[in-house]
């Protein structure tokens, strides 16, 4: 397990997806304050990093649903309190520019290039690639997806995590409270774990199967603990320090 990327934007990350082919996979990053920001491109064949663009003018109520081969495909959310879905809007994530734009107040994955979408009492299929409503479902030959997982979250009130608190008090002598997030590989666990240490502290621990730590972070501490905590991805872990700072480490 080796460090491959570390990157620390101007913006604080707000969302990751993934998009491209799966033998030529890429990160779709998005950065931004309240007044600007911006889209971003990590290629992880070739390590790079790169500017799309500008966020779109309504980007805070974009929601990221599906990658595709060069597309980001979002639900664009209404405004408020409880937003719901108004609109599905697809862009070209090599220059950020808008494709197309669907109305739309659901939208439900049917296969890795279809959603079921529904315009006020009609339910209808639509492609994400072209943008437009099919007639009935197409036969899906495009079945190879990304292989992404997140870890499996686990609150202090489930009965598992006491379990979760003992391991940790015993082999790592860390008092953990608050959740837990867990990933279990072939041959390394990891772990987000919550401390109190002078103020609430989220930490990412990885260790190997015997127990030996591998790795040992800070994630974040105070308000907004928890906001990103890793995913897994073919074969890397990645990871956003204090909201700023993007890791990735290759299995």
């Amino acid at each position: 397990m080796k460090k491959k990327f570390q990157y620390q934007f101007p913006q604080q990350i707000w969302s990751l997806g993934y998009w491209g082919l799966s033998d030529t996979p890429k990160l779709w990053i998005e950065a931004k304050n309240a007044l600007e920001g911006n889209w971003y491109a990590y290629d992880f064949n070739s390590n790079q990093l790169s500017v799309i663009s500008s966020i779109p003018a309504h980007s805070s109520h974009l929601q990221w649903l599906k990658g595709r081969e060069n597309l980001g495909v979002f639900v664009r959310l209404q405004s408020g309190k409880n937003p719901g879905i108004e609109a599905i809007e697809a862009y070209q994530l090599q220059d950020g520019k808008l494709r197309y734009t669907v109305e739309s107040q659901q939208a439900k994955e049917l296969t890795e290039d279809q959603v079921l979408i529904q315009q006020g009492n009609t339910v209808s299929i639509l492609d994400l690639d072209s943008g437009k409503i099919l007639s009935e479902q197409k036969k899906n030959i495009d079945n190879e997806g990304f292989n992404f997982e997140s870890p499996h979250h686990i609150e202090e009130s489930q009965e598992q995590f006491n379990a979760f608190k003992q391991f940790f008090s015993l082999k790592f002598s860390l008092q953990i409270a608050k959740g837990l997030d867990y990933w279990e590989g072939e041959d390394k666990l990891i772990f987000s774990y919550y401390l109190y240490d002078g103020a609430w502290k989220n930490y990412l621990l990885v260790c190997d199967l015997n127990f030996q730590i591998l790795l040992h972070e800070l994630l974040e501490e105070g308000d907004l603990m928890g906001y990103h905590t890793f995913q897994i991805f073919q074969n890397h872990l990645l990871f956003i320090q204090h909201k700023l700072q993007l890791e990735i480490y290759e299995f």
